[in-house]
C-alpha cells in the first residue's frame, strides 16, 4: 500500500516482542517467564483493547500454537547463537570489535523477522476482528504511552536525561560484568554523552504511524491488507521513518557496538568469571525450555552455553531508541 505508515512500536509490535522481550530481559531469567506466557500476554494485551469472550478465546487458541512453534524451531536457534557469540568473546586470538559484533546484530534480526512472518497473520485476523470501539479504546490508549514516553525520556532537562540513560546501561552491565572498572565507567560515561537525544524523534515516529494505522483499521475491507501491512512495518522499519531519525538511530547504535566491544575487550579476570556464569546459566534456560529434542540431549550431554540474545539486544536497544 504506497505511503501507507502502520504503527511502529505500538499494540502489535507490543504483543509480539513480548515473546521475547518480556521473559528473557529480566534478571530472573526465562524459566520464570515463558511457561506462563499463555496467561501473561492475554494479560498484556487487555491493557491496550479489552477483548471480549470470543475474542479472547480465539488469541488463546491461536497463541498456543504459536509458543509450540517458538518453543520447537525458534529457542534451539537462540541456543546455536549464544554458543557462536561466547566462542567469539572467549577468542583470546583476536580483538572483538563493533564490526564483529554487528554480525550478531544481524542474527538478531533475522530471528525477530522470522517470528514476525509467522505471528503476523493471527495478529492481522485478530486485528481485523476488532469492533469500532475496540479501534478507539486501542489508540487512545497507545496516545496514553506516548505521553508516558515525552514525559519519562522528552520533558526531564538534557542532563537528567543523560544521566538517567547512563545509570540504565551502568546497571545492566553490572548484571552481566560485576562491578565496572574505572576506566570502563569512564566509557559508559563517554557513551551516554555521545548518544543522539532520540525519544522526541520516537514520539513523532509513533504518531505519525499511529494515524495511518487507525485510518487504515477504521476503513479495514481485507485482512490480508492488514498482514502485508504489518509485515512490512515491522520487518523494514527504517522504511517508516524520515531520514534525520533514522541517522541518529544509525549513529546511536554503532556508538553502542563501540562502547560493548571496548568493555568485553577490557574485562578483568574477576569480570570475565562472573560473565561466565552469568551467560551459563541464562543460557541453560534456553535449552531447559526448548521442545526441541536435539536441544534436550544437548543439555543432557552438557552442551557449550552462553549469553542470552535478548538482554544484547537490551543494550543494544538503549542506544537505538533514546
Amino acid at each position: 500500500m504506497v505511503g501507507f505508515k502502520p504503527p511502529y512500536d505500538g499494540y502489535m509490535k507490543k504483543i509480539l516482542v513480548l515473546v521475547i522481550w518480556l521473559i528473557l530481559l529480566s534478571a530472573c531469567g526465562p524459566r520464570l517467564y515463558y511457561p506462563r506466557l499463555d496467561w501473561l500476554i492475554p494479560w498484556y494485551v487487555n491493557d491496550y483493547i479489552s477483548l471480549e469472550p470470543g475474542q479472547s478465546s480465539q488469541l488463546r487458541a491461536r497463541l498456543a500454537r504459536q509458543l509450540d512453534w517458538h518453543c520447537r524451531t525458534q529457542l534451539p536457534e537462540y541456543a546455536e547463537f549464544l554458543r557462536d557469540l561466547r566462542r567469539e568473546v572467549n577468542d583470546s586470538g583476536r580483538p572483538v570489535t563493533a564490526e564483529r559484533l554487528d554480525i550478531y546484530k544481524i542474527r538478531l534480526t533475522r530471528y525477530w523477522n522470522a517470528l514476525i512472518r509467522q505471528i503476523s497473520p493471527d495478529i492481522a485476523d485478530i486485528l481485523f476482528s476488532a469492533t469500532d470501539e475496540q479501534v478507539g479504546e486501542l489508540f487512545e490508549n497507545l496516545e496514553k504511552k506516548n505521553r508516558e514516553i515525552e514525559s519519562e525520556f522528552v520533558a526531564p532537562p538534557p542532563q537528567e536525561i543523560i544521566h538517567n540513560r547512563q545509570k540504565r546501561m551502568q546497571k545492566r552491565l553490572d548484571y552481566w560484568l560485576g562491578d565496572l572498572t574505572k576506566s570502563q565507567l569512564q566509557a559508559v560515561t563517554a557513551w551516554s554523552l555521545q548518544i543522539e537525544p532520540i525519544a522526541a524523534d520516537r514520539v513523532a515516529n509513533r504518531r505519525q504511524i499511529q494515524a495511518a494505522w487507525r485510518h487504515l483499521l477504521e476503513g479495514r475491507t481485507s485482512r490480508d491488507e492488514i498482514q502485508v501491512a504489518l509485515l512490512g512495518l515491522l520487518t523494514n522499519p527504517e522504511e517508516f521513518r524520515t531520514e534525520k531519525y533514522q541517522l541518529k538511530i544509525d549513529a546511536n547504535t554503532q556508538r553502542t557496538l563501540e562502547l560493548l566491544a571496548y568493555l568485553l575487550e577490557t574485562l578483568t579476570p574477576n569480570q570475565r568469571i562472573h560473565l561466565s556464569e552469568r551467560l551459563e546459566s541464562m543460557a541453560t534456560d534456553f535449552d531447559q525450555l526448548s521442545c526441541d529434542p536435539g536441544a534436550q540431549k544437548a543439555r543432557r550431554s552438557g552442551s557449550d552455553v552462553s549469553p542470552s540474545i535478548a538482554r544484547a539486544a537490551r543494550i543494544l536497544n538503549m542506544g537505538i531508541t533514546i
